[in-house]
């Protein structure tokens, strides 16, 4: 038997069940109505929900040869671009992507390669909302936009090229990306991708033959900027370049531009989310704070070598509450079986839509007591031996599951993480919220 779910009607199932828009809180209801599991059909189309973290790591990871694809994704995929690593089918291209990403995205090399660089963007970024603080949601996008341009084509706020920005270009390619995810019905009734630009209420349709175009037109204004220029370091599609690591150009154009042009999420989201938990609950604030300024002081700026969590522990764990309280990705990413498979005496046929709920793991009481508090001391204790602060390995870490699972964990994480810390540490060093 398939797992329980809502009563879906007929032909169409539970269109009108799945929700366009807030799914996360839809997904934590259902887990009170049906349990863990709940099993959704949207014409023809099935769909999973996983609202425990134990049994999203034994199929996405234990079982991770298994759920390794992606579902079809009409909209952001097959009509705007069709090549980006996040929504590849496993394949040979989707290895070749993923092996790019890990190499310029690894841990040691976020922090050696692009933490001063990430720095300095970073410090500029607090002059800029200390002049228009009204303008931060705007200014953290493109701070974001600044780091991945950088990173991906080595190119840079001043940077003059026929007076494109490549800054506002990458916030642009963000804004398609995360548009493009949303609800839209041609992922209820793919056939609807056929019907022509000039239909009447075909907006969508007009708008996905404008995005295909912007996107074509970025992609290969960027590649081609980096082959004149022949940008040199570890820069993604320089290394790739230099290297000759891939004979095909195609290659390593989609893989450098799916990283440029990745949906604004996990850094960008990670800050907004930190910056309102701040306001939100002012005594966290104050403490980090006093911590971050006997740490440092007051005669230099924090840099990426002063991230020690022996040193500034509440600020480690109040970035890990933030990521708790708020993770980037609601609903997550979603996987595939690539083969029938059954999970505690339910069928989940090959081709299941299979989401992991994040947010309603970051509120699982079995893990966090009092989950809706905004507590970062719940992941500290005190260290006698010492008289200090240290990680309670007891208490579930949301670096566990707030970027994903498995084989297709984001491969951006550390940089994700490196940014959102950067971004706390240098705010609450220089400002009161």
């Amino acid at each position: 038997p398939y797992p329980p779910g809502p009563k879906p009607l007929p032909v169409i199932g539970n269109v009108f069940d799945m929700p366009r828009s807030k799914s996360s809180l839809t997904f934590t209801k259902w887990r009170s109505l049906y349990g863990p599991l709940t099993w959704v059909v949207t014409s023809g189309r099935p769909f999973l929900i996983i609202n425990d973290y134990e049994m999203v790591k034994e199929l996405f990871e234990k079982r991770g040869s298994i759920y390794i694809n992606r579902p079809r994704h009409i909209m952001a995929g097959e009509l705007i671009g069709k090549s980006g690593t996040p929504l590849t089918q496993y394949g040979p291209v989707w290895r070749q992507h993923r092996r790019f990403l890990n190499r310029v995205l690894l841990a040691s090399v976020v922090k050696r390669d692009y933490g001063p660089m990430m720095a300095r963007k970073t410090i500029a970024f607090l002059k800029t909302l200390l002049d228009r603080p009204d303008d931060f949601l705007l200014e953290n996008r493109r701070l974001l936009g600044e780091i991945i341009t950088d990173i991906a084509y080595g190119a840079h706020k001043d940077d003059e090229d026929g007076g494109h920005d490549y800054i506002q270009m990458q916030v642009d390619m963000g804004i398609i990306t995360f548009k493009t995810v949303q609800g839209y019905w041609v992922e209820f009734f793919p056939w609807m991708k056929h019907i022509p630009a000039w239909f009447p209420f075909a907006q969508w349709k007009r708008d996905a033959l404008r995005w295909n175009k912007e996107y074509n037109q970025t992609r290969d204004y960027l590649f081609e900027s980096v082959k004149k220029k022949f940008v040199s370091g570890n820069k993604f599609c320089a290394v790739l370049t230099h290297e000759n690591l891939a004979n095909d150009e195609q290659v390593i154009k989609h893989a450098g531009f799916s990283f440029y042009r990745g949906k604004p999420s996990s850094p960008c989201y990670s800050m907004n989310y930190f910056l309102l938990a701040m306001t939100l609950f002012p005594e966290a604030q104050a403490r980090a704070h006093a911590e971050v300024v006997a740490f440092i002081g007051q005669d230099r700026f924090p840099s990426v070598e002063d991230r020690c969590a022996d040193k500034m522990p509440y600020l480690e764990a109040t970035i890990l509450e933030s990521l708790r309280w708020n993770p980037p990705a609601g609903s997550g990413v979603p996987h595939l079986p690539v083969v029938d498979d059954f999970f505690q005496g339910h069928f989940i046929p090959k081709g299941t839509t299979v989401l992991q709920n994040a947010w309603q793991i970051g509120r699982d009481t079995r893990y966090y007591a009092n989950p809706t508090s905004f507590q970062p001391e719940r992941f500290l204790k005190p260290d006698e031996k010492q008289s200090r602060l240290i990680f309670n390995p007891d208490v579930l870490n949301p670096w566990d599951w707030a970027f994903g699972f498995g084989r297709r964990i984001c491969p951006g994480r550390d940089l994700a993480m490196q940014s959102a810390w950067l971004s706390a540490v240098l705010v609450l060093w220089a400002f009161e919220i």
